[in-house]
């Protein structure tokens, strides 16, 4: 039997062994993460196609933009509870992701800024604040570029600046960030291997098997028909130096949160970032890998909730 089957077994042993240590106390949390599971698809329409997106919470809004070769499965079921305690929550699909189908041969950054600032138009939604993780956070900084008197807020977390600025990983990281496996149990190790630091890599384990939000009915992210593009778009982003430009000229509240264990997105980026912002808000989570959101779901959906109520307070 391959090496990596064992190891997934041995995980999923441990998993259950370990699944009350990946159990949250919810007692201080008005969104129950049971309620998770009873949310639907819906889908807006938008320029050349739709949109599929979930929603969820009460109070302010706020839309997640997920990151590279993912789907709405990618969030920490007990952030978005967190989350939710607090605000109106929207997750969604990137283009050709699940059941969000854009017709296009080809895009980049602009093209996924503008499908969410079209989503945000049809749910008419005032200000919401943007949250963007990874390659989500690129899409996130485009739209505050396009559109920033329509946005509240903007948290940034693990990702970088467009441009020559931006700080890429080792070159086995980056190769094996560009080739990540079509198989869904390929994919699954890959993120155990780079998205967290080796001493929290089996409690991951059985946090991305139990602790994802994973609703009733929704369509599996196809690799083989984003990957390609999405690879693109990071790689234009990279070379960028016109937006990077713009957005040294941001004037907005943001709130950039990152892993200093992250091997995916060197930490130096989230420095560069909030050198380059003006006023923006840096806070940083000494262990946290390139998925931290699933080592401290509610540290870090707090630590977002009190940003976007501290600046609410000031309006």
């Amino acid at each position: 039997m391959p090496l990596r089957i064992v190891q997934l077994l041995l995980t999923i042993i441990l998993t259950i062994l370990l699944s009350s240590c990946a159990t949250h106390n919810q007692s201080d949390n008005q969104f129950p993460t049971e309620n998770l599971k009873q949310a639907t698809p819906r889908y807006a329409d938008i320029q050349n196609g739709h949109l599929e997106y979930y929603r969820f919470g009460k109070g302010s809004p706020i839309v997640l933009i997920p990151g590279y070769v993912t789907d709405i499965t990618s969030w920490n079921k007990q952030f978005l509870a967190t989350l939710a305690s607090k605000h109106q929550v929207i997750v969604f699909n990137n283009r050709n992701v699940g059941g969000s189908l854009i017709q296009s041969a080809h895009y980049e950054s602009k093209d996924l800024a503008r499908d969410t600032y079209q989503l945000i138009q049809q749910l008419h939604l005032q200000k919401p604040a943007i949250l963007g993780v990874s390659m989500g956070g690129m899409i996130a900084q485009q739209l505050a570029v396009l559109h920033p008197e329509k946005i509240g807020e903007l948290i940034l977390i693990n990702t970088a600046i467009a441009g020559a600025q931006s700080v890429h990983p080792n070159s086995d990281t980056e190769k094996l960030m560009l080739n990540i496996p079509t198989s869904k149990l390929g994919r699954y190790l890959v993120a155990l291997k780079l998205f967290f630091p080796p001493s929290q890599r089996i409690q991951m384990g059985a946090a991305l098997a139990f602790d994802r939000f994973q609703p009733k009915d929704y369509t599996e992210i196809d690799p083989t028909a984003v990957m390609p593009q999405q690879k693109l778009l990071v790689l234009k982003w990279t070379k960028d130096n016109v937006t990077a430009k713009s957005i040294a000229k941001l004037h907005l509240p943001v709130l950039i949160l990152n892993g200093l264990a992250d091997q995916v997105i060197p930490p130096k980026n989230s420095i560069i970032l909030a050198d380059t912002i003006p006023h923006a808000e840096l806070k940083r989570w000494q262990n946290g890998g390139h998925a931290m959101i699933y080592q401290y779901p509610e540290s870090i959906a707090n630590a977002v909730n009190t940003f976007i109520a501290a600046k609410n307070n000031k309006k």
